[in-house]
């Protein structure tokens, strides 16, 4: 008995750490900024794999960054500079949309009202 109690609670942690999907990873998932507004510069990573091969290429808010000639996967690197979400897709030789991912665009600070410097003598 006592070894599936053991198995039931380390079930849900498996289950948790699976990927959504594992033919198309997209890394990190956040961008944090210091301020709100301001650029966030990451450095992302994706990787895909598909079944058939075809012409794909790899989009970041429908701007596109990359393209595949006849395979079936592929890895693409870069630095990316945001200031909103940023939706990274990969669409296939007739535009349709094969993977979608999101990249978070998150900041620590709230943006300042007024760009003037505050300060008392007394």
């Amino acid at each position: 008995m006592n070894k599936y109690l053991i198995g039931f609670l380390f079930a849900p942690t498996l289950t948790l750490a699976a990927p959504n999907n594992p033919n198309f990873i997209v890394k990190p998932q956040q961008c944090v900024a210091l301020e709100q507004g301001q650029d966030c510069f990451i450095d992302v990573s994706v990787n895909w794999q598909i079944s058939d091969a075809d012409n794909f290429c790899l989009f970041a808010n429908e701007k596109r960054l990359h393209c595949w000639q006849g395979t079936n996967r592929g890895q693409w690197k870069s630095e990316l500079i945001m200031t909103d979400d940023v939706v990274i897709s990969l669409k296939n030789s007739s535009d349709k949309v094969i993977f979608s991912d999101k990249v978070k665009y998150a900041w620590i600070y709230k943006k300042r009202k007024s760009k003037a410097v505050r300060w008392r003598m007394f």
